[in-house]
């Protein structure tokens, strides 16, 4: 209660407080602008404007300049925070400063500096790019005294009434999730079922739900939309009150998340009863999560118009490699636990096959290391710490050897488990305390026990990203996490490494000298990810999401690909996962195994498995160099050769089409440029009786003629199937695909 006194009266003495005069500026980025002025502070491009007033940080106005665009000129805060009952929004923030600059990549940015009398700083930055129709926000605190915060705001639109919400959450989780799938127990929304969950409401009917992308759509089409950089945890939510869309965080609903179990046992908070909240001291900076708003002229433009964001401005361009990962290498003969059996002997061979594949990185699994913690190449100057049991699986620690064979046409990529150690690992020895108490601890001794079984072969130890301790190697003092950083940069500038995929991520609360909550392990580790991706832009950072709750799916999408798919999948479930997470997830952000199910491969054949293949993260994850013939890897380098020549097309943003591949139906995808008016429709018949299906097209102009050309990588041909005008594709064009299981690939182009 004394918390709520020390608000109430910082806020009563704060409006006596005289404003700041602001300094006029004026700045241009091609079609991007922003003033400053004594009257307000205006950013926008050809497409969009917001406006604020000068003294508090207000929205007065937020409109799609285009012919029948939305509008919002009801002046409404930016974000809010909830402090002890008490909400707070921008509203009561005095801007003290405010600075336009140009980005790095095209657009305008204007940072806010704003205060709260005697309780926090805080800045907003809030971008505007050129061609795009929305707006991306980010709000960092800085509280100056302890604060107590159980939810907040990261952008909030003053719709109004006319619009019907519906929000849209994405699941991970495939190492169990499928539809109809749900927990054997549960407390609060058991988060049940597929990849996406999909909740609407009436216009001007309120709506509240799990959630990270907000549609609110009048009549026609025309929408204002909200997407929170954030994963499904209970807390991610999005809220319409009948006239203002919020992108909102509650931590009250977090209770805990369990990694992996998650498939026996969800638990969330239910009632309105705080569970979770998140304490901030002072001088401490807090950056909320990042959040895109904008504007749709259709339901097919809103996805494009953040795709164009996402790809353009927000994620580190990363190459669309083809990968081979040494997962599926595995049939216990070097050991009986997680760690593959790809020693140098298999690793020649493995790379020969996959050289043979069109294979681009190669990554080691888990078998590389000598221990996690370590994250050193099991080696005689670095060995495995039940040598010489198992002998050294490389030449050196450094893969002098292993980059000598994969030469300039493969890069090295690596599996680690990050946040995660071996007991064994001398790192822990020397440092016991960088463990999280008390689950860190817990997870080493179960490692310990059975050091051999499953995945505590690898190591399931959690660390304490905050704890202090000293570098095994130098004896330097440092905390966990920048220790961690240094290995990863060691693997990046001594190994070679140019790929990396995490794994084994559960964010947890650590007590003890060095505390932390699941959000600041989180914050710390995505903190960290930033920095190394700023550092070297030429590597790419994967994502193990095949548990729920990591960072799927936009914490992950903004950075690099997914791996979203473990197991055998078959083609239908492969096709499914496109489909469903389409048109919000790039295809080429979904990784997935290739060629890893054998019946499926023995009954459908290689040419159509690869055509399933197309249009995501290509990887293969099985015994390439055993279960392959030459004639069918030769086979596979055909499609693999039209994929790297047209992966930016192929393998992008994409519309689904026709059913779920779950009904084992015709289904379609369609890759689709919505500037360039180019792409492809990607048709398989599977088990369906017709041979003969018409598939509409999306996401294309009022006007224009297409050149439609069928390609079939298994052949090399290309068929001229004449034109059609942009009414006509609208409307559906004739696919025939003679055989069931059969594919069709056609290219579209606007013609002029």
């Amino acid at each position: 209660m004394k918390r709520v006194v020390v608000i109430a009266t910082a806020l009563a003495l704060f409006g006596f407080m005289p404003a700041r005069a602001i300094e006029p500026q004026i700045i241009r980025d091609g079609d991007v602008y922003g003033s400053v002025n004594p009257s307000g502070i205006v950013l926008g491009n050809d497409l969009i404007e917001r406006s604020w007033r000068p003294d508090v940080l207000v929205t007065t106005g937020i409109r799609d300049k285009r012919s029948g665009g939305l509008s919002a000129t009801t002046p409404q805060a930016d974000f809010a925070l909830t402090l002890d009952r008490v909400r707070l929004g921008s509203d009561r923030f005095k801007i003290k400063e405010v600075h336009l600059s140009r980005l790095a990549r095209g657009g305008v940015r204007v940072d806010f500096t704003l205060t709260l009398a005697g309780v926090m700083v805080a800045t907003r930055t809030v971008d505007a790019f050129p061609g795009v129709a929305g707006f991306a926000s980010q709000t960092t605190v800085r509280p100056l005294v302890p604060l107590v915060v159980s939810g907040y705001t990261l952008d909030e639109v003053a719709a109004g009434s006319g619009v019907a919400p519906t929000v849209q959450a994405f699941r991970a989780g495939s190492d169990w999730r499928e539809p109809g799938w749900k927990p054997q127990i549960s407390i609060g929304d058991a988060h049940t079922g597929d990849w996406r969950a999909t909740a609407s409401a009436g216009r001007g009917r309120p709506l509240t739900a799990p959630g990270e992308w907000m549609t609110l759509a009048n009549p026609t089409g025309r929408s204002v939309f909200m997407v929170m950089e954030r994963m499904d945890f209970s807390s991610s939510r999005m809220s319409y009150d009948g006239t203002v869309g919020s992108a909102l965080v509650d931590l009250s609903r977090d209770v805990e998340y369990i990694g992996p179990f998650e498939e026996q046992a969800h638990v969330e908070n239910p009632g309105p009863g705080p569970a979770r909240h998140r304490v901030l001291l002072p001088t401490q900076a807090t950056p909320l999560e990042r959040v895109f708003t904008g504007f749709g002229a259709s339901p097919d433009d809103e996805p494009w118009q953040f795709y164009k964001y996402l790809t353009q401005h927000r994620l580190t361009p990363y190459t669309k490699a083809i990968t081979f990962n040494t997962d599926g290498v595995d049939d216990n003969k070097i050991s009986t636990g997680a760690k593959d059996d790809a020693n140098y002997a298999r690793f020649l061979t493995l790379a020969a096959a996959a050289r043979q594949m069109g294979v681009e990185t190669f990554i080691f699994d888990d078998g590389w290391q000598a221990a996690s913690g370590d994250w050193c190449p099991d080696s005689t100057t670095c060995p495995e710490p039940r040598a010489p049991k198992f002998p050294p699986r490389f030449p050196d620690d450094r893969f002098a050897a292993v980059r000598n064979v994969l030469g300039q046409d493969m890069q090295l990529g690596l599996w680690m488990n990050p946040m995660e150690f071996n007991p064994a690992a001398k790192a822990f020895k020397k440092n016991p305390q960088w463990a999280c108490a008390p689950t860190g601890l817990a997870t080493a001794v179960l490692n310990a026990a059975q050091p051999g079984s499953g995945s505590n072969e690898a190591g399931i130890g959690v660390w304490n990203p905050a704890a202090l301790g000293r570098d095994p190697d130098d004896g330097k003092l440092e905390t966990l996490i920048t220790y961690i950083e240094g290995r990863i940069r060691r693997a990046i500038d001594v190994y070679g490494a140019r790929y990396f995929k995490f794994d084994f991520l559960v964010w947890s609360d650590c007590v003890g000298v060095s505390p932390v909550d699941i959000y600041a392990y989180h914050d710390t580790f995505v903190a960290m990810l930033d920095r190394l991706q700023q550092a070297h832009p030429n590597v790419t950072f994967q994502i193990d999401d095949t548990n729920d709750y990591r960072l799927f799916p936009f914490e992950t999408i903004a950075r690099g690909p997914a791996w979203f798919q473990n197991g055998a999948p078959d083609s239908t479930q492969l096709l499914h996962n496109l489909w469903s997470l389409s048109p919000y997830v790039p295809g080429f952000a979904i990784g997935q195994k290739s060629l890893t199910n054998g019946a499926d491969v023995a009954a459908r054949g290689i040419d159509y498995l690869m055509s399933v293949a197309l249009p995501s993260h290509i990887t293969f994850m099985t015994d390439i160099d055993t279960v392959f013939t030459d004639a069918q890897r030769a086979e596979v380098r055909k499609w693999t050769d039209f994929y790297k020549a047209n992966r930016d097309e192929i393998a992008s943003f994409t519309y689904p089409l026709l059913a779920d591949p779950l009904t084992k139906g015709w289904t379609a995808l369609e890759p689709w440029n919505s500037d360039t008016q180019r792409g492809f429709v990607l048709a398989w018949r599977q088990d369906a009786p017709n041979a003969t299906q018409t598939i509409s097209l999306r996401g294309l102009p009022s006007s224009g003629t297409f050149a439609l050309t069928m390609v079939d990588p298994a052949t090399g041909s290309e068929t001229s199937l004449g034109t059609a005008d942009a009414v006509t594709l609208r409307s559906g064009i004739a696919v025939t695909i003679p055989n069931p299981y059969g594919y069709s690939i056609i290219r579209v182009t606007l013609m002029g």
